[in-house]
């Protein structure tokens, strides 16, 4: 898997850290808190045009880093122009790079919709859309290896119906009418349920609102603050539990919110299993999470590992999907010794990709006795070492599995 260079990552997480310290509008006076329930929000005081009458805007629930923003705000504000020039310079460079933005029709959606303050009022861009910014995220360019499954038109927004409950405050301007200026509507529903997806009038592009569902039906929710009709589906509150920043490459760059890439990869795992066996959606969602996988794997495994903790944390229903969507295909060939003789290899398919399989010698020693674990002892004791090897793939996938003699106790 290709990484993205060195200098490339430090551009984009200038970019981020710029559009993160921006202050969201101009207000006016200092901003202030108000506490709804046990929790604190902080507002300001904002004009929508000249003489206009003041209107409180929310800013984010009270925190250390929201509180150091503020700060920020008031002390390092940067005229708009001049932030301007700097980020899409930034953006410019990223371009240049090989990094690739959203194309002509993606990028005035993605803009309106950060633009009415979706994304500050807690909207999640998911699906393949919040993929696509996984490449700066993690600094590798997982679109290279998923190839087509990139390809996509629609673009899905999910958010919280607790959240736009909670927040006395909404887009502005006002989503709907905006995307009405684009050329969207609400397609057309039976038995006149609320819409929850916008099309264009050609219908080759469509916007879907999604939230998660608590009930037993997956039907319409209500959001305020979006002043949308959000589709409840199973699920998707792992995946948009504690979402991140990331920036758009369109013009100056677009501040989004996007998934936890291990959630997005567990999330889809899940998914896949849901779908049709072999659909054109399973196999996508399958490339995806590996692409996500594969490139945590090797610096930050433990993320991955907490994703499948918490998935399974969620009950049988999550633990059965993931079983299926994580169960390795262990090739009949007996193992053989690795290089140094101190390892024993095997292979297997999942996700549908290769697999290497290696177990030390030393955890042969630990399971079966003798001072050394030996091929011999490999061979005789097979079906227990591809048990540890499935156990060990479910806990922490990746693409290069090892067993030592410290893992033994936990796969035991």
């Amino acid at each position: 898997m290709k990484s993205i260079p060195a200098t490339l990552q430090t551009t984009y997480a200038n970019l981020l850290q710029a559009h993160v310290n921006r202050p969201v509008f101009a207000f006016e006076g200092a901003p202030f808190t108000r506490k709804l329930g046990n929790k604190t929000y902080w507002y300001a005081n904002h004009r929508t045009a000249p003489g206009a009458p003041l209107k409180q805007r929310y800013l984010g629930i009270d925190s250390e880093e929201m509180r150091t923003r503020i700060d920020k705000m008031q002390t390092q504000r940067q005229g708009q122009a001049d932030f301007r020039s700097y980020t899409s310079g930034l953006v410019a460079l990223l371009r240049a790079g090989g990094i690739t933005g959203p194309d002509r029709k993606t990028g005035p959606m993605l803009r309106t919709l950060a633009n009415s303050g979706a994304f500050r009022l807690g909207a999640v861009l998911v699906g393949t859309h919040a993929f696509r910014h996984y490449d700066l995220t993690l600094g590798t360019h997982l679109s290279e290896t998923s190839g087509w499954a990139t390809q996509t038109d629609d673009i899905d927004i999910a958010g919280f119906e607790k959240h736009a409950i909670a927040v006395p405050d909404s887009v502005d301007p006002d989503l709907a009418k905006q995307l009405e200026k684009l050329g969207f509507k609400p397609e057309l529903t039976l038995n006149r349920k609320p819409s929850t997806s916008w099309i264009l009038a050609d219908a080759s592009y469509a916007i879907d609102f999604l939230t998660p569902s608590v009930r037993d039906e997956e039907g319409p929710v209500e959001m305020p603050a979006l002043k949308m009709w959000a589709q409840g589906l199973h699920f998707l509150d792992f995946l948009i539990a504690d979402p991140i920043d990331a920036v758009t490459p369109y013009m100056e760059g677009l501040l989004v919110r996007i998934p936890l890439p291990e959630r997005y990869a567990v999330h889809k795992l899940i998914i896949s299993q849901r779908r049709k066996s072999g659909s054109a959606k399973a196999k996508k969602d399958l490339e995806q999470a590996r692409a996500i996988i594969w490139a945590m794997a090797e610096d930050r495994p433990y993320e991955i590992h907490k994703a499948v903790a918490d998935a399974d944390a969620k009950g049988p229903a999550w633990r059965k999907a993931l079983d299926k969507a994580l169960d390795l295909e262990i090739f009949p060939d007996h193992p053989t010794p690795s290089g140094d003789s101190s390892e024993f290899l095997g292979r297997a398919k999942t996700i549908g990709a290769p697999v290497r399989l290696r177990i030390a010698g030393t955890a042969l020693a630990v399971l079966f006795g003798g001072d050394q674990g030996t091929l011999a002892i490999a061979n005789a004791n097979r079906s227990v070492i591809e048990a540890l090897f499935r156990r060990q793939f479910r806990r922490q996938p990746g693409p290069d599995i090892l067993i030592g003699s410290y893992d033994v106790p936990d796969l035991s």
